[in-house]
């Protein structure tokens, strides 16, 4: 039967508002049914925004809608809503947070919202998209250094979850300004080659698809090698202000710093650093840096400044003048104790055999003094003329007379084709005590005509028992003193000097030895000045021991300023066959 107008027009008007809500709900992907007609329609929430967009969760808001129960919402992988991942609802918030199962890191996702009121459901929002970042990496654990050595060490760390790999980092400064290196690594170590004896800072930071996480560090050191030490200095003077001072390296030394005594023991006086094992010193005023006539050298290595070893002290001293001019002639002269004929050597051989196989190192020679090598005749024979004549040499005497410039036994022998004798005498140099004494000749070398000052002289070896005892010490001091004013009073053509002989002193051996009164005077050791030194580390007095490396030498040559020393040397030979309980001191001079 037909329906009345009334009930007609209703039904017309639920009709098409059910088709207009399936038409909506189908342009946006999805058809929302009412369950129940009872009730207004209600209306679309107005906005949708997302926010606070992490790797694995976001904020959905929305504007509330009047009569609304709740709210439904939905979230999918694709706009179509073909695969929602995520529902909530209905809920009575206008906010939430969107995470869970279905949310993940590095993908688009798409959201909704309805409105609910019992059984009525609005239309969904527009919807809104999100994506989500990638999770940054994890932190790693804390940096272990293993494996530290001299020459680096290994850096390693527990692994970062989600870290694909590290960045590592290692400095010198706790602010990372002076990185020593920069690597990416995905393994959880690193090994880096650094040098001994530093700090160093390290940090690991993990990356993940372009992400850092927190940074975690650590710090080190590294051992120290071990540094050896300077090996035995040489001092070469170049002039009066000038030093060459140059020394075996020590093992992994990094530096030196050359140091000037006024005596061994005492603070530097005077200081030069390098890196090489060798230094120039010039523009030295030993007045000005509080340094005696002799002075001593020291070498101190270093190991980057944090380690350090000293060499052992060597005396030294300055030129007394300048030698930069022509040479006149060059001679080998030499100083020999002899050992005098009451004494026997280790193999008990009498003095004849003794002088006889000295005197073969003699040959050759141009200028020799002899000690403890008596005129006075032993076993009806003067040992002097024995030693010479085997020697090849000529014994100095006055000119024009058989007479020996000395009858004591500090004898002068010479090459009588290159020397002529002008004058000759002998003084004692010390009015108490053992008698002691210095022969001197003033010769004249043929070719060039250049006059030379020679003076031979034994000092004071001891009173009692001991060598060292200071009295003994100030006994040989003013026997020096004298010695200088003997050759000032018979150098009267001011000739240049050379002085050999045992003054039983070397440098040190006292607060004040011979050494430093006869360099005070312009008297300088030939080991002190040469160019070249050979078996200078034996002490000159053996007594038929094995050879001493102590350096310590009682036998000297010694020049002035007009002279220079081109080679000293102590001729070390087996103590067991020695004629002598001396070495022979043996130099090349340049007279000029």
């Amino acid at each position: 039967m037909p329906h009345p107008p009334r009930a007609r027009s209703r039904a017309a008007r639920l009709g098409r508002r059910l088709v207009a809500t399936v038409v909506a709900l189908g342009l946006v992907g999805t058809v929302a049914v009412a369950t129940s007609s009872a009730g207004p329609a209600l209306a679309t929430p107005a906005t949708i925004a997302a926010g606070a967009v992490s790797h694995h969760s976001f904020d959905l808001a929305w504007a509330p809608v009047k009569k609304a129960a709740g709210y439904r919402v939905e979230v999918a992988a694709d706009p179509q809503f073909a695969h929602v991942v995520w529902r909530w609802g209905p809920t009575r918030q206008t906010s939430m947070s969107v995470h869970g199962p279905g949310i993940d890191e590095d993908s688009t996702y798409y959201a909704r919202v309805s409105a609910v009121a019992d059984q009525n459901v609005s239309l969904p929002t527009a919807v809104v998209s999100v994506h989500t970042p990638w999770q940054p990496p994890g932190k790693p654990g804390e940096p272990r250094a293993t494996k530290v050595s001299t020459s680096g060490f290994t850096v390693q760390w527990a692994p970062a979850a989600r870290a694909e790999r590290y960045v590592a980092f290692v400095a010198t400064d706790p602010d990372f300004t002076e990185n020593v290196q920069e690597k990416t690594v995905t393994d959880t170590s690193l090994s880096v080659k650094v040098r001994d004896g530093r700090r160093y800072y390290v940090k690991v930071t993990p990356l993940r698809k372009g992400l850092t996480a927190a940074t975690v560090g650590t710090t080190l050191t590294t051992p120290l090698k071990k540094l050896g030490k300077p090996g035995r200095v040489f001092a070469e003077p170049l002039s009066s202000s000038s030093l060459r001072v140059a020394w075996p390296a020590a093992t992994n030394a990094t530096g030196y710093t050359v140091q000037l005594l006024r005596k061994p023991g005492a603070k530097p006086s005077w200081t030069t650093t390098t890196t090489k094992p060798s230094a120039m010193i010039e523009g030295l005023k030993p007045s000005k840096a509080q340094l005696r006539p002799v002075f001593y050298v020291k070498v101190v290595a270093n190991r980057y400044g944090l380690r350090h070893t000293s060499s052992k002290t060597v005396a030294s001293t300055l030129l007394p003048g300048s030698t930069k001019r022509a040479t006149s002639f060059t001679a080998q002269v030499s100083s020999y104790n002899l050992l005098k004929p009451s004494e026997t050597d280790a193999e008990h051989r009498s003095w004849e055999k003794r002088y006889a196989a000295a005197a073969k190192s003699l040959r050759g020679l141009d200028l020799v003094g002899l000690q403890e090598t008596p005129w006075n005749t032993t076993d009806g024979k003067r040992p002097v003329l024995r030693v010479a004549a085997k020697a090849h040499l000529a014994l100095a005497r006055h000119p024009g007379s058989k007479k020996p410039c000395t009858t004591s036994s500090e004898p002068i022998l010479y090459k009588k084709s290159r020397f002529t004798v002008l004058d000759c005498g002998r003084k004692q140099l010390a009015d108490k005590g053992p008698k002691k004494w210095v022969t001197w000749a003033l010769v004249r070398e043929k070719a060039s005509g250049r006059k030379v000052f020679v003076a031979n002289a034994h000092l004071l070896a001891y009173l009692e028992a001991s060598s060292a005892e200071p009295k003994v010490q100030r006994m040989r001091v003013q026997q020096a003193e004298q010695l200088t004013r003997t050759i000032a009073k018979h150098n009267t053509t001011r000739s240049p000097v050379i002085l050999v002989g045992d003054l039983n002193t070397y440098p040190n051996r006292a607060a004040v030895t011979p050494i430093d009164v006869l360099a005070r005077n312009g008297l300088v050791s030939a080991e002190l000045v040469a160019a070249k030194r050979v078996g200078a580390e034996f002490a000159s007095f053996h007594g038929f021991a094995a050879g001493r490396r102590s350096g310590h030498h009682f036998d000297h040559v010694i020049v002035d300023r007009q002279s220079e020393v081109l080679t000293y040397r102590v001729r070390h030979t087996n103590t067991r066959r020695a004629p002598s309980d001396h070495f022979q001191i043996v130099a090349t001079v340049a007279v000029h």
